[in-house]
């Protein structure tokens, strides 16, 4: 702020992160901001300590309330420091319509118990099938990544068919080499057909849901539906990519798509 000729009074809203709420506030306070006014609502309550994610996360809902012409400063800590100062524009009013964090906790899904919860976190022992240890394969990882991370099909140049995970040789035509690579994960789609399986051995969240979504625009996804009320789906119903943790192994975190009921 020195370096800006800047004050505290100047910031619109500081946003930054902290381990807890107490820590949070005695910081702005620290810092000269006003704790009430002029610092993000950290939501502690609502959000938990959200950890790497935490300072970009209150970003985006700092920007959900932001007006052209404020300034905001972003600060985060790791292995050394960065500080942003960061001016609105007018473009800000044009994406008021994205879910981003407002949106994302008005159209959670509870749980239905806190048995749930402490089988998610692996924090009780429970009864059931021995789970074997997950294995991951790093090499996989990287070859797949096009699918397995940022969502992509192939759309067959000749037929114009798109498929889901990238194939070498189109499935309808049999072109081969004529796939141009194309992003699905922010398609949305209906419920071909779906499957409930009470039985299931790895499944966290009984009755394990494997479902065929028909995709806008061309493609079939195939997945399990996660963030659903079984009793709720049914065949038509609109649905909607999310990314989600699969598994921990071999020393490292999976994450790939999963499909769920479109939120609100």
């Amino acid at each position: 702020m020195k370096e800006h000729n800047l004050s505290p009074k100047d910031i619109t809203k500081a946003v930054f992160y902290a381990p807890d709420a107490r820590s949070h506030t005695t910081m702005a306070r620290a810092l000269g901001f006003d704790a009430r006014a002029q610092v993000q609502e950290p939501m502690f309550g609502v959000l938990g300590n959200t950890g790497t994610a935490f300072a970009m996360m209150q970003l985006v809902a700092a920007l959900e309330e932001a007006k052209p012409g404020e300034r905001l400063l972003l600060a985060n800590y790791g292995d050394g420091a960065d500080v942003y100062l960061l001016r609105v524009e007018e473009g800000i009013d044009k994406i008021r319509d994205r879910r981003g964090i407002k949106k994302h906790l008005a159209s959670k899904m509870m749980l239905s118990n806190y048995g749930k919860y402490l089988r998610y976190r692996n924090l009780i022992e429970w009864e059931q099938t021995p789970i074997p240890d997950q294995e991951s394969s790093m090499n996989i990882m990287w070859r797949d990544e096009a699918a397995l991370t940022r969502g992509h099909g192939h759309r067959c140049k000749v037929c114009g068919h798109i498929q889901f995970p990238p194939q070498r040789v189109c499935m309808w035509c049999q072109a081969k080499g004529q796939l141009k690579e194309v992003r699905i994960s922010d398609k949305k789609g209906e419920l071909f057909t779906f499957s409930l399986d009470e039985r299931a051995v790895f499944a966290l969240d009984l009755p394990n849901v494997l479902s065929i979504v028909n995709l806008e625009g061309g493609g079939r996804f195939y997945s399990q539906m996660t963030d659903r009320d079984p009793s709720q789906i049914k065949v038509g119903m609109p649905m909607e990519l999310t990314f989600r943790k699969m598994h921990e192994g071999s020393g490292f975190h999976n994450y790939s798509w999963k499909c769920r009921p479109v939120r609100a």
